[in-house]
């Protein structure tokens, strides 16, 4: 089955790339029109550094019906799994190649089966095929996917002629886009985060930190094996860097009822160190989403008032102890230990105060006590 674009929507999309660098949401109107001008069920455009030894996310870009299918693939850490991204690599950049076109799916008896987990992803969310290209640019690497369902079929050669026109185009704009990146958020005033008690950065959905307050810049500089710069972060591992951008922009694409927020603990030399994700949307002119993350140990922890917040919910002793303890991201079995206390208790104790709270998770609960004011003494 051949896909017959909309001539219109691909005038469009060209219009919309050479738009990205000087927008707000960067590459997403374009993301947007490519979708609907190839019926593609998403489009991702994401950044990596040139790192030899590990692979770091620095941006990313999303759009489409399943979106969230990549998030999860990204989640069963499926990409070293991706055999069309390892055959990309190893041919000419710049140029756009169809898995089904080029490569082929591997055999289910393939090598023992050994890429059954990303096989399954693929094919429990009904896609049937890939479309991809890489671009080398001075500091990093820029990797374009495209799925297509089973409904609309596999790309053609015209498909991959049409999406071959849009090389030179789309590497003009990410060369602007990394020229212009600095400058981009200067119009918006973000030191509200100044106000608020808990180190905390504004990220926008891409990865890019837009504002870190002064708490979150003095807690940082305690931590040697963590980066912040006026427009990124790294954490004290590439994984976790990832699973923070991840987290990122899940929050900020994740739809009315879904979970949108989530916690990254860190191991430290210093006090442990836990990240909550919370979404945020943002309209001045554009509109713009992101997430604020927040971060605390066991210093920063004592900015939330237990005392008023076990009056208001009627918590017992243990609770607010336990409170506390989640806050820092502990794991309920050395909850159980640092209490003396049987986990089987602790997770009742746990019940108890989802309850009372109102949250049905370790993220929820914790997003509710950073959201009650701390006054001064």
């Amino acid at each position: 089955m051949e896909y017959q674009y909309d001539f219109k929507l691909f005038d469009q999309l060209i219009t919309n790339l050479y738009l990205s660098p000087t927008r707000t949401d960067y590459f997403q109107p374009f993301l947007d029109s490519l979708v609907e001008a190839f019926d593609l069920s998403d489009a991702i455009l994401h950044v990596e550094s040139n790192q030899p030894d590990a692979i770091e996310l620095k941006s990313v870009w999303i759009s489409g019906p399943t979106s969230n299918a990549i998030l999860e693939g990204v989640g069963l850490n499926l990409l070293d799994l991706n055999y069309f991204g390892h055959f990309m690599l190893k041919q000419p950049v710049e140029h756009f190649y169809g898995w089904m076109l080029h490569q082929g799916r591997y055999p289910d008896d393939f090598d023992n089966y050994r890429y059954k987990p990303i096989h399954d992803w693929f094919d429990s969310h009904d896609f049937i095929d890939i479309a991809g290209c890489v671009f080398k640019l001075e500091h990093c690497r820029v990797f374009f996917h495209a799925h297509r369902q089973k409904d609309v079929g596999v790309f053609t050669q015209k498909d991959i002629a049409a999406l071959n026109f849009l090389v030179s185009h789309i590497k003009q704009a990410l060369n602007l886009y990394f020229h212009l990146k600095s400058a981009v958020y200067s119009e918006y005033d973000y030191s509200i985060l100044d106000f608020i008690h808990h180190p905390s950065i504004l990220f926008h959905k891409n990865g890019d930190v837009l504002y870190a307050n002064e708490s979150a810049k003095g807690l940082l500089e305690l931590y040697d094996n963590i980066e912040l710069t006026s427009s990124d972060l790294k954490l004290n591992s590439t994984a976790r860097t990832n699973q923070l951008k991840t987290a990122v922009l899940r929050a900020s694409i994740a739809k009315p009822g879904e979970d949108d927020r989530s916690i990254i603990s860190l191991d430290s030399d210093h006090y442990p160190l836990t990240l909550l994700v919370m979404p945020v949307k943002h309209h001045r002119g554009a509109h713009l989403s992101g997430a604020i993350v927040y971060f605390y140990d066991r210093e920063s922890s004592a900015v939330v008032n237990l005392d008023t917040i076990a009056l208001i919910f009627n918590l017992t002793k243990i609770e607010v102890a336990i409170c506390d303890l989640m806050l820092l991201g502990i794991r309920r079995e050395d909850i159980a230990q640092e209490l003396n206390r049987s986990i089987h208790t602790v997770k009742d104790y746990i019940k108890s105060i989802y309850s009372k709270v109102g949250a049905n998770t370790q993220a929820e609960l914790v997003s509710t006590l950073l959201k009650f004011p701390v006054f001064p003494i």
